[in-house]
């Protein structure tokens, strides 16, 4: 677990990263890893915080793919947390599948398929609150929802403006700390997500969150996307 902004904690999982947010009325996760490990370690990161599981409020879904919703119905039986996310994702969710197919020809996708129903096994997941775009939440002194399509349809990025700070989701990673788009593979459409990385960039964020890779500073990182 890395502090990468005041209260704002970064937890490295299996296959993914996810969020913490700890502030004294409440805890919230930006997305909650795959089934299982995620929940395991999002327990382990609050009880180093020395705050209780029935603490967390909120669980924030930036998109419906298996490691980033895979632990909500976990983590929400157990702490009472309400979770959000967009129309779309909450849908695809509530069947317990991702918001898009997979590209490819049809051997690579039967594989990647495969794969992912032996490593990142999903569940029917229901979501207490669709959010949309520009909707402000009572989270970091106002966390806005920033509708991000591309890498799903529904896809949501988060941005606290009093910190600088944008959960990214997907709509970008960061292996090496080096920021580029997911894979044609996994990606719904390839020029909106162009588009929303261009909006994410017009923010001016400084810590650029993502869910593959490692934390961002500098808003050099995404206006290189855009260019």
């Amino acid at each position: 677990m890395h502090e990468i902004a005041p209260n704002v904690y970064q937890i490295p999982a299996r296959f993914v990263n996810f969020y913490l947010i700890a502030e004294p009325d409440g805890l919230t996760l930006v997305d909650t890893g795959v089934i299982g490990d995620g929940a395991r370690r999002a327990w382990q990161a609050i009880a180093r915080l020395g705050r209780q599981p029935t603490e967390l409020a909120h669980i924030l879904i930036t998109h419906a793919d298996p490691d980033h919703y895979g632990s909500a119905n976990e983590l929400r039986r157990r702490s009472g947390a309400r979770v959000y996310a967009s129309a779309p994702e909450a849908a695809a969710m509530a069947r317990g599948v991702m918001s898009r197919p997979i590209r490819g020809n049809r051997l690579s996708r039967g594989l990647f398929g495969l794969l992912l129903r032996l490593l990142m096994p999903t569940e029917p997941t229901a979501t207490d609150e669709v959010i949309a775009h520009d909707q402000t939440l009572p989270i970091l002194g106002g966390l806005r929802v920033v509708a991000t399509p591309g890498h799903t349809p529904g896809h949501c990025s988060f941005y606290a403006p009093a910190l600088g700070l944008l959960f990214v989701g997907d709509s970008l990673q960061a292996p090496n700390s080096v920021a580029k788009p997911a894979p044609a593979m996994v990606t719904w459409d390839a020029q909106r997500n162009h588009e929303s990385l261009c909006a994410q960039a017009a923010l001016g964020a400084q810590i650029i969150a993502p869910g593959h890779g490692q934390v961002l500073r500098g808003a050099h990182h995404l206006r290189a996307l855009c260019g």
